[in-house]
């Protein structure tokens, strides 16, 4: 299981949607009855807090219930739909709870067929994720060296065919349309695949030769051989280094000066199932073990998703559902939320009937319609464009937050959602917020470029629960002020109001 590290560990990249542009708010708490001037109940609180906004025209759509009673606490336009950012990934983990169940993991197999090895993806997020591979006292690339091990415990040393790569449980659109073209040569824009592998971005570290102005020397995370690295930059000096992926290849360019050891911000590989292949063909060669042929695509599972007869199970890698949902609700780790979403679209179209199912946005899109349905009651929910938020086309409003949160809270697999979403005070991108409620606020954050949002729950002292939402839409600058509303919302609902 994913055990989370602790928060002084945190310092990788991608380890959360845009943490480091998310600073810690120093938020000062004044008395509940000076919240919001000359009003005292908590109840005026909250609709003062979150109708007198910092600046004019700033949508918001806010929902808090009390769990036990039923009650609302406060409603600001909870049907107005707006642009959720990464709260989406809240409905697509309580959906993947409801419909895949605790026991599902998924499973990337290692087969032979013939001469060739196959390797079968089950879109997998966590493969040669750091963080997960970390907490299980590995690096990313082990599960690759396990690989190559198990072939040569078996006494193979030559694959005299081809490295075939099974990616058909997803579809091959890797890019969600709408996502913003500024993006995509983002690590949280990476694009998604069947098999993924190390987040799918290339890690470049580099660091200053002996010799001033000689070319840098340099490492990758992974090392795999399809990757060219053009190195024009030069040791010592003055400045940064530079890099920069010409046309989405897998050509990667570095320049500039590097005067002292670099890591550079992860850069999305345009091609997960290469990406994957790639990699486990260098550990496999590391190893002594050499592939015959070539790395080629072809479906082996069969359209109920088992494996043919012809096929020899070598090695599995499975990763637990709990895994996956921390690192996409804690962490907010885009590509892990539409891997989820495209892994319920699969099993949608197994249980539909459909003869050649595959993963796609559209329906998982249509398995999360399914679940909305269900947990709000409504006959046309609304459902976000893709599963992270990172679509501006998304809408969703505080009411389905809400709704959902409510059916969750009831759901046998509550505890499940609970332990996906951050902890404020604890892990993930709470961990630097409100601290002085530590242990209370179990919520999803969510930030676009003038968009911020926050769902979840509020445990009093007494032991009451609360369900919230609220999102702020179309504010100017940066987001501290809506942050710090956020948090006071939270110090006012772990009150115990009655």
């Amino acid at each position: 299981m994913y055990h989370l590290p602790s928060p002084g560990s945190l310092v990788r990249r991608r380890f959360g949607y845009r943490l480091r542009l998310a600073a810690a708010v120093l938020l000062v708490v004044l008395p509940a009855h000076r919240l919001a001037g000359q009003t005292s109940t908590p109840e005026q609180q909250l609709r003062q807090l979150l109708t007198a906004l910092p600046q004019p025209g700033v949508a918001c759509s806010a929902l808090i219930v009390d769990l036990e009673t039923g009650a609302t606490l406060c409603d600001v336009e909870a049907g107005r739909r707006l642009i959720p950012a990464s709260n989406a990934k809240l409905l697509v983990i309580a959906a993947a709870i409801d419909h895949l169940g605790p026991d599902f993991a998924f499973r990337t197999v290692l087969a032979r067929q013939g001469d060739d090895l196959v390797l079968v993806g089950d879109g997998d997020p966590a493969l040669g994720d750091e963080k997960v591979a970390r907490a299980g006292g590995e690096t990313p690339d082990s599960v690759l060296y396990r690989w190559a091990d198990r072939l040569l415990a078996a006494g193979i040393t030559t694959v005299a065919g081809d490295l075939v790569i099974d990616e058909s449980v997803f579809d091959d659109q890797f890019i969600h349309p709408t996502w913003e073209p500024a993006d995509l040569d983002k690590w949280y824009a990476a694009p998604v695949g069947g098999l993924n592998f190390n987040d799918n971005c290339v890690d470049v570290t580099i660091w200053p030769a002996e010799v001033a102005g000689a070319p840098v020397l340099w490492e990758s995370v992974p090392k795999f051989d399809l990757l060219e690295l053009d190195n024009r930059c030069k040791s010592g000096g003055q400045g940064k280094p530079i890099i920069h992926r010409p046309n989405a290849s897998f050509r990667l360019v570095i320049s500039g000066r590097c005067p002292k050891r670099w890591e550079f911000p992860a850069v999305p590989a345009p091609d997960p199932g290469l990406l994957t292949a790639s990699a486990l063909r260098t550990a496999l060669a590391e190893r002594g073990v050499t592939i015959g042929g070539t790395i080629a695509r072809r479906r082996v599972r069969l359209p109920n998703g088992d494996l043919p007869a012809s096929c020899q199970i070598l090695s599995e890698q499975v990763t637990p559902l709990a895994d996956v949902l921390a690192r996409t609700g804690q962490d907010s780790q885009n590509l892990f939320a539409e891997c989820l979403l495209k892994r319920l679209g699969y099993e949608w179209a197994q249980r539909t009937g459909q003869a050649d199912p595959h993963g796609s946005w559209a329906n998982g899109r249509a398995a999360l319609e399914e679940f909305l349905r269900r947990a709000t009651g409504s006959s046309s929910p609304a459902v976000p464009a893709d599963g992270s938020g990172l679509s501006r086309e998304s809408r969703v409003a505080s009411a389905d937050m809400v709704a959902v949160l409510r059916y969750m809270h009831r759901h046998p697999q509550r505890q499940l959602l609970v332990d996906s979403l951050s902890l404020a005070g604890h892990n993930g991108s709470l961990r630097k917020r409100m601290k002085n409620l530590s242990g209370t606020v179990h919520a999803k954050t969510g930030y676009l470029r003038g968009v911020r949002t926050l769902s979840g729950y509020v445990v009093t002292p007494k032991g009451r629960w609360r369900a919230f939402s609220v999102l702020f839409n179309g504010f100017k600058g940066g987001s501290a002020p809506y942050n710090k509303i956020h948090d006071q919302v939270c110090h006012i609902l772990a009150q115990d109001l009655r």
